[in-house]
């Protein structure tokens, strides 16, 4: 049981992180035992309108603009504009200017705050986050964490995989994986 707030998950490469990520948000089935948001199973209805995921290599659409994306993705679930946490990431993260690029003229990081944008769009209890920090420089990774902190102080509840200690360090709880497995510390 993960509980509310700021979750890092911790291993070295190979250790399940990124697929307990990918189970929770439905994108794959577990090969034994279940995943559950909210007393609904991985993957199912209501357990996917509770959760938002950024993969690790941010998945947008290169022939739209970061707003587009946004509004798109904020149309899907019912809003006419993105959520207003996403409005409020955008000036943590000081990424007003990306708003109006399309994904192929970003850099590596500029992508990796589009990608949180795009997930912060839609309403959602849940964000699952694959290696946030990768590819930002040491103010950008800043911002991230204070962004999701804030992200948790509005009752979103963050599960991160990482190997950043930054992440780490501000995460309430640390689940140590090895094998596919919640290990001691």
């Amino acid at each position: 049981e993960i509980p509310a707030g700021t979750t890092a998950l911790v291993g070295h490469n190979g250790a399940g992180k990124s697929t307990l990520l990918m189970i929770t948000a439905g994108l794959i089935r577990p090969t034994s035992g279940t995943v559950t948001i909210a007393d609904h199973l991985a993957g199912s209805r209501p357990a996917r309108a509770l959760v938002s995921f950024v993969p690790d290599q941010p998945a947008l659409f290169d022939d739209l603009t970061l707003w587009d994306q946004m509004i798109y993705v904020a149309r899907l679930h019912g809003l006419s504009e993105p959520d207003e946490r996403s409005t409020r990431m955008i000036e943590l993260l000081d990424a007003f200017d990306l708003l109006e690029r399309f994904p192929r003229a970003m850099s590596k990081g500029q992508r990796q705050k589009a990608s949180l944008l795009v997930a912060t769009a839609r309403p959602c209890s849940v964000l699952l986050a694959d290696e946030p920090t990768t590819g930002l420089d040491a103010e950008s990774k800043a911002s991230l964490i204070a962004a999701l902190g804030e992200l948790v102080a509005g009752g979103t509840s963050i599960v991160s995989s990482t190997h950043d200690v930054d992440l780490i360090d501000a995460s309430d709880v640390k689940l140590y994986l090895s094998g596919g497995r919640i290990v001691p510390a």
